[in-house]
């Protein structure tokens, strides 16, 4: 499915952490150690999300000048140019909503914009209300995530979703760092605790839907009558095709199964009763019955 909404809720969320000008930038603030291989592929996804229509969710880091940076250099301040996205990261419809506490977040934000941006002071981007409130709401089959930087940010977000029992992939080659070694430990810990770990190529080729479907099976219906109520509630078979034009030869069975039982209702209960057992009741009735000179 490559809709931004599957019967109303989203079928997947692409999730893009801090794709910031100080993260991925040579003249950035805080690059990442593998900046060169990591901007082809988030220039990839955010392509295939544009074209697929994808819903997208971002981060935005956010520091005040007077703010601590932690032993880091200041990087990401409010209002200069390190805090901006890089530009083809951003959809053409999108909206912002800042990091002010409040719990003011649109409930389906993907039937009006394919972009929702939401700033970010902590490690972890769950720690906004709004960004955990909105993605509370959203109920996709699974979540992509990518970003800076994967030993920190992208750990944070996959290990919160895993805790609430979200399915998650994270696109591996499409996450910064600073340090190779920490985020390969980082990718060893999120794959352990249950993520699937693809490439960016074969997120996008499709080659990973049946490792994703083998993960993630899609919830069926736990028995027959559950399948013939869901069937009946739709009208429709998955495909989309009417269940009677799929199936004649099925439909004209139900058809005859009901009018025989229709027709049973109908008959005479001498049907169901054997013919000895009527006569022997007749006989005693007639028996029993008492004539008018007898009467007299």
């Amino acid at each position: 499915m490559s809709t931004l909404t599957h019967r109303g809720r989203p079928y997947r969320v692409l999730v893009d952490l801090n794709t910031q000008c100080d993260f991925l930038l040579p003249r950035g603030a805080l690059p990442v150690s593998n900046r060169a291989e990591v901007l082809p592929k988030i220039r990839q996804l955010m392509n295939w999300a544009r074209l697929e229509q994808v819903g997208v969710i971002s981060s935005l880091e956010a520091h005040r000048p007077s703010e601590s940076s932690k032993g880091l250099p200041p990087h990401c301040i409010d209002r200069t140019r390190g805090q901006r996205k890089l530009p083809f990261t951003l959809m053409p419809r999108r909206v912002f909503l800042q990091g002010d506490n409040t719990l003011d977040v649109p409930m389906d934000p993907f039937r009006r914009y394919q972009q929702v941006i939401l700033t970010k002071r902590e490690t972890d981007f769950l720690s906004n209300p709004k960004a955990d409130r909105l993605i509370n709401g959203l109920t996709p089959s699974y979540w992509i995530i990518f970003g800076v930087t994967a030993s920190h940010c992208v750990k944070a977000m996959v290990l919160g979703l895993l805790a609430r029992q979200q399915h998650v992939v994270v696109v591996k080659d499409a996450c910064g760092y600073w340090s190779q070694v920490d985020g390969e430990h980082a990718f060893l810990q999120m794959d352990a605790k249950g993520a699937i770990l693809l490439s960016t190529d074969e997120l996008i080729s499709g080659l990973a839907e049946e490792k994703i479907r083998a993960k993630f099976p899609v919830p069926v219906a736990e028995d027959d009558d559950d399948q013939e109520i869901m069937a009946d509630r739709e009208g429709r078979n998955g495909d989309g095709q009417d269940r009677h034009e799929r199936n004649p030869a099925a439909s004209n069975g139900r058809r005859k199964a009901k009018s025989g039982k229709d027709d049973k209702r109908g008959k005479d209960i001498s049907d169901f009763i054997p013919a000895r057992l009527i006569r022997r009741k007749a006989r005693s009735s007639k028996s029993s019955a008492k004539s008018p000179r007898d009467l007299a």
